[in-house]
C-alpha cells in the first residue's frame, strides 16, 4: 500500500495546480495517496524570521511522507540548512508578486526605495525578487533595506515601513486599501521532498501536476476561480495569475546560477553542489 504524502503549501494561488490535482484524482490515476494542507498552518504568526524555524518539519503521525513547493532560492536555502531532502525540480508556475507602497506616499519609482524599508516575509520568494527588482534600477545590495514583518499588508498599512513586496492574495487586498504598485515581481518555485520520496514517487508527482497545469489552461473559466480563490469574485477579475509553466527538472546550470547570485549576495554560507541538493536526471 502506497504511503501517503503530504503536501504543504506556500501560497494558495502558486499552488493551486497540486490541489487541482487532488480535486481532478490526478494524483490517484498515478497510484499516490496526497493529502493537500493550504498556507501556513499558523497563518501570518508562522511566518517567522529564523528560517530553520520556518521550515523545520512537523512530527508526523503515520509516516506521511513530505513535499514542500517553495521558492526556487528558498528550496536551495532549505535543504542546504536543513541538512536533508533534495529538490526534484522547479514548481508548475512562475510566481508572481508586486512592490507597493501606500496610497499617499510621496515614493513614485523603486529608485526612490534606496535605504527606505521595505516589508518582506524573510527569505521567501518576495524577498529574494525584490532584490532582484531594486538592483536592476542600480540600487547596491547594501543600501537595499528588507526588514521582516509576519504580517506585511499590515506592516505597509499602518506605516510601519514605507513599502512592502507582496503576493496574491496580499496585491488585491493592498490595491482594495488604495495602496500603489511600483512594479511587478517574478519568480519560479521550486519542489523539496523528504528524503524518503523516491525517484519513482518524485516522476508521478511532477506527472500529475503537468496534468493539473493542462486542465486549468483547457478551463479558462475556472483559472481565476481556482488560482485566485483566496480573494473575492470582484477582486479575481483583476487579481494577479501566476504564469501557468508547468513542472519541470532542474538543469544544473540553472541551480549553479541561482547559487552564484545568493553566494555574492552573502545568503547563503558555503556554495552547495548540485549532486547534493537536488534529485533528478
Amino acid at each position: 500500500m502506497a504511503r501517503t504524502i503530504r503536501v504543504q503549501s506556500d501560497s494558495n494561488a502558486h499552488d493551486r495546480p497540486w490541489r487541482v490535482a487532488v480535486e481532478q484524482g490526478f494524483f490517484k490515476d498515478e497510484g499516490l495517496d496526497v493529502l493537500y494542507y493550504e498556507d501556513n498552518p499558523k497563518g501570518a504568526a508562522g511566518r517567522v524570521e529564523k528560517f530553520a524555524d520556518r521550515w523545520k518539519e512537523s512530527k508526523l503521525s503515520g509516516g506521511e511522507l513530505e513535499v514542500y513547493p517553495v521558492c526556487e532560492w528558498g528550496a536551495i536555502e532549505r535543504v542546504q540548512q536543513l541538512g536533508h531532502g533534495r529538490i526534484i525540480g522547479l514548481d508548475t508556475t512562475a510566481r508572481t508578486g508586486a512592490i507597493m507602497v501606500r496610497k499617499d506616499s510621496k515614493i513614485t519609482s523603486l529608485t526612490q526605495l534606496r535605504n527606505v524599508p521595505i516589508a518582506v516575509t524573510w527569505h521567501a520568494g518576495t524577498f529574494y525578487a525584490a532584490i532582484e527588482a531594486l538592483e536592476a534600477v542600480g540600487i547596491p545590495y547594501n543600501e537595499i533595506k528588507l526588514v521582516h514583518a509576519n504580517d506585511r499588508l499590515n506592516a505597509l498599512l499602518n506605516g510601519e515601513t514605507e513599502a512592502a513586496a507582496l503576493m496574491e492574495p496580499l496585491v488585491s487586498r493592498a490595491v482594495s486599501a488604495g495602496a500603489r504598485k511600483l512594479c511587478d515581481l517574478k519568480w519560479r518555485g521550486g519542489i523539496v521532498v523528504g528524503d524518503e520520496v523516491d525517484e519513482e514517487t518524485a516522476e508521478k508527482l511532477m506527472r500529475a501536476l503537468n496534468r493539473a497545469v493542462a486542465w486549468l489552461r483547457e478551463n479558462e473559466d475556472r483559472e481565476r476561480e481556482q488560482l485566485l480563490r483566496d480573494l473575492t469574485p470582484e477582486q479575481r477579475k483583476t487579481g494577479m495569475l501566476p504564469e501557468l509553466i508547468g513542472a519541470q527538472s532542474y538543469k544544473k546550470r540553472e541551480f549553479e546560477d541561482k547559487v552564484d547570485w545568493m553566494m555574492k549576495r552573502g545568503l547563503l554560507a558555503s556554495a552547495p553542489s548540485y549532486e547534493d541538493i537536488v534529485r533528478g536526471k
